[in-house]
């Protein structure tokens, strides 16, 4: 390549996809707690402030306002001057109001399948199963719950891009991490 043909590439290729996809388990953790402390069921009801909702989910206002204002800026909550309220999407999927509750797929995620995503650098490097599991009964009905939403999404739905079915890559390695 001309060093003319160097400077013209360099000058286009920007670092964005590697930051986007390196910084996505936040996004991710910050929708899973958001779901695990109740804020979308919350505002299921209608706008509320800071004040309303810290009051009836439990976590300090400050906390909770980084919490909100995160969801915010990731597309799940709207706000409106001091309220927050649901966003269509959120509405439709994650309060538990309607047939399309993915709630056990969140948490499910967060509980179970994030964890056993920290070890695969391990697994990578050792080829080896990172320990092995014994569920107890609670966490026995989140995989349940989980795993039922995924096989019963919509055809239309799009599975999450590591997701490479309910068969083969993706519950392979999952499997992989968590048993011995």
């Amino acid at each position: 390549m001309k060093q003319d043909q160097k400077s013209q590439a360099t000058t286009t290729v920007t670092p964005e996809l590697i930051f986007q996809v390196a910084s996505g388990f936040m996004a991710a953790k910050h929708l899973f707690v958001a779901n695990e402390v109740g804020l979308f069921v919350q505002l299921a009801d209608g706008p509320a402030t800071l004040d309303t909702l810290s009051s009836s989910t439990g976590v300090a206002r400050r906390r909770l306002r980084i919490l909100a204002d995160a969801m915010v800026a990731l597309g799940f909550v709207e706000r409106h001057g001091d309220l927050y309220q649901n966003a269509p999407i959120t509405e439709t999927f994650l309060t538990g109001r309607t047939p399309a509750d993915l709630r056990p797929f969140l948490r499910f995620w967060n509980r179970i399948s994030y964890p056993a995503w920290t070890k695969l650098e391990e697994a990578i490097r050792t080829g080896q199963a990172q320990g092995r599991v014994t569920w107890p009964e609670e966490t026995q009905r989140i995989v349940s719950e989980g795993v039922a939403v995924i096989q019963a999404a919509p055809s239309q739905a799009s599975p999450p891009p590591m997701t490479l079915g309910t068969t083969g890559g993706f519950w392979t390695l999952a499997g992989a991490l968590v048993r011995g």
